[in-house]
């Protein structure tokens, strides 16, 4: 065996010298070198896509852009923010860093997590989601120094929330509770506007999801290139509400769909839940347009 394996091996050394060298001269003969970088741009600029929408307010989940705008479009957006849901801010650490957060936002509240403690409506939520009076208070102290609170926010309820004794489906305590749920409440002292969306009845026990549609009023709102706006009501019933200050956005009704209220050097935005997936309406384009203003008001 060792016969075969020496001269084997030799053979391998001989042709392994004649290829370096081969190899070195032909790299001393050769004038010019040249370098070529590729680049593959079109995965990257898909999860650049996707990636702004971490952080943005009230979008939860994974979003996949799926054309709606161009990656151009994406790519020109170097729109640096923070936004936390209110649940998430730590409010004392908050206090210390103010200028850590640029928005705070809040999301509607399940009917059955909903607390009517006040006839203030921020408390009534600050309590659902169990904001102490101190961490209010700081929370307060911040919008008036210059933060964002952006609040998309309202009660809603499925239709198998609320069962009565006997087990069954308690539908007309469930219309009862969202319906009381914003009324007589004010935000910071401003009087509010509900929007009460129902989905269509199948049966006593089931529901078909459904939409409503609005078309804006452009010669009475601040953001001209949004024409269409939508929300899906995906619950049985849900309340949602704006804030009535200043109207940025409103629809050919004369009902106000966006508002700003300053308070002290801050800001509170209030709008509805509006759909951002859906190419034919506006509602990404709403809510980044919105962000460049607000931002811009700082």
């Amino acid at each position: 065996m060792k016969r075969f394996l020496i001269p084997f091996l030799l053979l391998l050394m001989m042709v392994g010298c004649a290829s370096h060298t081969d190899l070195d001269t032909q790299i001393q003969k050769a004038e010019k070198i040249q370098i070529v970088t590729t680049t593959v741009s079109t995965p990257i600029a898909q999860e650049k896509s996707k990636n702004i929408f971490q952080e943005f307010p009230f979008v939860s989940g994974e979003y996949d852009v799926r054309g709606k705008f161009s990656d151009k479009f994406y790519d020109n957006l170097h729109f640096v923010y923070t936004a936390r849901p209110i649940q998430k801010v730590d409010f004392w650490r908050l206090q210390k860093e103010p200028k850590s957060i640029d928005f705070i936002y809040i999301s509607p509240v399940w009917i059955r997590d909903f607390k009517k403690v006040s006839s203030d409506l921020l408390e009534d939520l600050c309590y659902s989601y169990n904001i102490s009076k101190q961490e209010q208070d700081i929370l307060k102290q911040w919008v008036k120094g210059g933060g964002i609170l952006w609040v998309e926010s309202g009660t809603y309820s499925t239709k198998y929330d609320i069962f009565n004794k006997r087990g069954e489906i308690a539908t007309a305590k469930i219309n009862r509770l969202i319906r009381q749920s914003l009324q007589g409440v004010r935000f910071w002292g401003h009087p509010i506007r509900s929007y009460l969306f129902a989905s269509r009845d199948l049966d006593p026990i089931n529901y078909v999801p459904t939409t409503e549609s609005f078309v804006v009023d452009s010669n009475r709102s601040l953001f001209k290139d949004i024409k269409r706006l939508k929300i899906d009501i995906r619950n049985y019933l849900q309340n949602n509400f704006v804030v009535l200050a200043k109207s940025l956005v409103v629809d050919t009704k004369g009902r106000p769909l966006v508002t700003l209220m300053k308070y002290g050097e801050g800001y509170v935005v209030s709008l509805l839940p509006f759909e951002y997936r859906d190419v034919y309406y506006d509602g990404e384009l709403l809510r980044w347009e919105l962000l460049f203003y607000l931002y811009n008001l700082r």
